[in-house]
């Protein structure tokens, strides 16, 4: 199983669909962005994240914030070991934009490949806050059995956190963290992060 999925993996991970809010039905924030977004650091730490295995992209309307994993493959079953069974990332980004802006993660989508059967559960978590200001968002997305193939899931913070404003850097910390349960039946989770971001005028 396990040279398998690798193999059909990436392509069909790939050609998942973005997920927008408005495909998704939800409002989408018409309010005023900045004319440049940039993320001028990325600093990566954990199991699904070595270095040089995330990429992260700003699309052309500065709301949607894309990560990328090339070694983020969660796999349970025979061969694997526990380091298999549950991968993690720490990804700190210093963003860089325009004076007299306030961000904050809207929602996240998870996109990308999973091969669980029945009997079996992943489970995905996001949590994001901001250097130096008290507050956390944190999103929760299940992956339950039986499915294979590509899948695109969303999730809304429980709470709202915003970046300060008086500046025109933030550092925005993302820890995400994907799991499957029971460990002894073969399964996989391979994903890409989509977070959409809201922008509003500081007073």
């Amino acid at each position: 199983m396990k040279a398998l999925s690798l193999l059909t993996l990436l392509p069909l991970a790939a050609a998942a669909p973005t997920n927008t809010l408005a495909a998704r039905g939800l409002t989408v924030p018409t309010g005023p962005v900045p004319e440049t977004v940039r993320v001028v650091g990325v600093s990566l730490l954990g199991s699904g994240c070595p270095a040089g295995t995330a990429d992260v992209q700003i699309d052309a309307t500065k709301t949607l914030l894309e990560v990328t994993f090339s070694e983020y493959i969660v796999q349970t079953g025979p061969g694997t070991k526990a380091a298999d069974w549950r991968k993690n990332c720490k990804l700190t980004l210093n963003m860089e934009f325009d004076e007299g802006f306030s961000f904050s993660t809207l929602a996240t989508d998870m996109s990308g490949f999973a091969q669980i059967p029945a009997g079996s559960r992943g489970l995905c978590t996001n949590t994001f806050d901001f250097t130096g200001i008290s507050g956390q968002s944190y999103y929760s997305i299940a992956l339950p059995g039986e499915r294979e193939g590509p899948f695109t899931l969303s999730a809304d913070p429980d709470v709202v956190s915003w970046s300060p404003c008086g500046v025109t850097t933030a550092i925005l910390n993302m820890n995400t963290q994907c799991n499957i349960s029971p460990t002894r039946d073969p399964a996989l989770i391979a994903i890409t992060v989509n977070v959409s971001l809201a922008w509003r005028k500081c007073e």
